[in-house]
């Protein structure tokens, strides 16, 4: 059985003060269950750091959007809740937010948002990421 990996390419722009950058996410990827998937964003201009605070958001259509992962400092440790799998991991690479899920579930299924910290009390979400099987 295959799953799709949609992602659609959509611009959440920043109106703080301080910054104004686009969140960057690819278009389409084609994964099959029990395979690794890993879905990134980056930012329009510079690099994604860890005084973005990068996080990723899970929302399955009809329920309330979930925390996956966040890096709650600079150090670039991300941090799972206890209602996130193991599977799940977080980081920052090449200048890009990365959400890993290993060994791909039915479950996995929802839409998934990556959400960067401007630097001027503004979250910078991603607006669409749907993911399929």
């Amino acid at each position: 059985m295959s799953c799709l990996l949609l992602i659609l390419i959509s611009y959440s722009y920043c109106s703080c003060s301080v910054a104004q950058f686009t969140v960057i996410q690819e278009a389409t990827l084609s994964v099959s269950l029990s395979t690794d998937v890993r879905l990134s964003c980056s930012r329009s201009v510079g690099s994604v750091a860890g005084d973005n605070y990068p996080a990723w958001v899970k929302q399955v259509p009809g329920e309330v959007p979930q925390l996956v992962v966040n890096s709650p400092s600079t150090s670039n440790q991300n941090s799972r809740p206890s209602w996130t799998s193991a599977r799940f991991t977080g980081a920052i690479s090449g200048g890009s937010s990365v959400l890993t899920i290993s060994t791909m579930q039915a479950t996995d299924d929802g839409n998934y948002y990556c959400a960067l910290w401007s630097g001027s009390q503004c979250t910078v979400l991603q607006t669409n990421t749907e993911l399929g099987t």
